[in-house]
């Protein structure tokens, strides 16, 4: 048997196994990643319309926060006009308000706590039953299809979600790591060492879809061309968490020798977006959610213009989010977009926010700037925070609220030095608000050199 096909049969049996083990213990994964991956394949997929009446009738007659919204016999008739009438749903209010999200059907011993990545510096928690965990897995493994890869081949991450990095706490999470060969490399510390590290892994072969944090991603290329580093072609490259930008996007496909595509997604409502091969733009994932892109008061945008997402996820019926203001912006297309690739899915044209800054130590080391915004979550003396590094040995935390207790001013403090170096000046300035950008969002972390 050529060695091609030994390492394709070896796939498909490894994620058999995979999706096996998931039944096992009870998760309904393989069955809803046979049922994408066919959907996906033969492009007939669900009907958004009966999707999003099923979330918005189960959050009308179960949940609190909606219960009287609009009627449920309304949103048989018009889902997407009743979901119009639906009040948008912001950060505050589920951080304030979040047992009244709660479904009160549904078994709540099952449930799990999430938590928003926090790109936005605002992390929210939520709640998520076992079914949309399956499912949003599910969307994502046959989304890894659109970019070369599959279920059983080699992947590398360039991640960030400490969660991740740990390593799964379950034996089932860490089985399946090792099992589908996937490697989980520190997307917040990149140290030459470190980059060395994911350059010599590429190297390794065979070619591996490369998943990435946009940011981390770009840097780890530069480096390998600053250096003459030679990578083997991959079989494709996931960019997200952050904005893509056409420079960066050249220069790693540049480096890494494959097509780059952009995905866009969340904690709380799993991936809701991403480009296929032909990139016209980003396909909203038929399975997850709804997304509407909203002017400054609550109006839909036109085509071509720019607004905030609100997104109405279908998969999480314990704590369903209805036009959920998730903290980023997006423009639509100009037109209609009928993709080559002959998905007829909703279409965004670009995601245009996350603006975050990749910091830079004195001796070259880069760290994501979002490493700044997960050492401010969730200190209850703080309304705002903006990080600033002014120079390669100077970082401002900019707070407004209260008074930065000496322990929590202590631990950031020791926490920036150990990635930038023990000679870096943390200098914290207490404000009375910090103003958004021109753009109308605020930057969390921001180099000014």
């Amino acid at each position: 048997m050529p060695a091609a096909e030994r390492r394709s049969l070896q796939g498909r049996l490894r994620a058999e196994t995979y999706l096996l083990l998931h039944s096992a213990t009870g998760s309904s994964l393989r069955r809803h990643y046979r049922e994408f991956l066919r959907q996906d394949r033969e492009r007939r997929y669900p009907e958004p319309g009966a999707l999003l009446a099923s979330i918005l009738e189960h959050a009308v007659t179960t949940v609190p926060h909606y219960r009287g919204a609009v009627a449920a016999a309304e949103i048989g008739e018009d889902p997407f006009a009743a979901l119009s009438r639906f009040p948008v749903l912001t950060r505050d209010t589920v951080r304030a308000g979040w047992r009244r999200l709660l479904s009160e059907a549904g078994d709540r011993g099952r449930w799990a706590e999430n938590t928003s990545g926090g790109s936005t510096g605002e992390p929210v928690t939520l709640l998520q039953d076992p079914e949309h965990l399956a499912l949003t897995v599910a969307a994502r493994e046959v989304y890894s299809t659109w970019a070369g890869g599959g279920l059983g081949d080699p992947e590398l991450y360039v991640w960030g979600s400490e969660k991740d990095l740990e390593g799964e706490t379950t034996p089932r999470g860490r089985f399946g790591t090792l099992l589908l060969r996937r490697s989980l490399l520190n997307a917040f510390l990149l140290t030459d060492e470190a980059v060395e590290t994911i350059l010599d892994r590429l190297r390794q072969g065979p070619p591996r879809l490369v998943i990435a944090y946009a940011q981390a991603g770009y840097e780890v290329a530069r480096f390998a061309a600053r250096r003459e580093i030679e990578v083997p072609p991959q079989r494709g490259m996931i960019a997200t968490a952050g904005t893509l930008y056409d420079f960066m996007r050249e220069q790693l496909e540049q480096t890494f020798g494959c097509a780059v595509l952009n995905r866009y997604g969340s904690r709380e409502t799993g991936d809701m977006a991403g480009e296929c091969e032909h990139r016209t733009g980003l396909h909203v994932l038929p399975w997850n959610c709804h997304v509407e892109v909203l002017g400054p008061g609550g109006e839909p945008v036109g085509p071509g213009e720019e607004g905030e997402i609100a997104v109405t996820g279908f998969t999480n019926r314990a704590m369903p989010l209805v036009r959920y203001l998730i903290g980023d912006r997006a423009r639509l297309p100009e037109r209609e977009v009928e993709c080559p690739c002959g998905r007829r899915t909703q279409m965004l044209a670009e995601v245009t926010g996350r603006n975050v800054d990749m910091f830079l130590g004195p001796e070259g080391q880069m760290v994501d700037g979002e490493y700044f915004t997960h050492l401010m979550y969730f200190r209850p003396w703080l309304r705002q925070f903006q990080v600033v590094q002014r120079g390669p040995e100077e970082v401002v935390f900019r707070t407004a609220g209260e008074e930065v207790p000496a322990a929590d001013r202590e631990e950031i403090e020791a926490k920036t030095k150990a990635v930038l170096g023990p000679g870096c000046a943390v200098v914290f300035e207490r404000v009375g608000t910090i103003e958004p950008s021109a753009s109308g969002k605020l930057r969390y972390t921001i180099r000014e050199f």
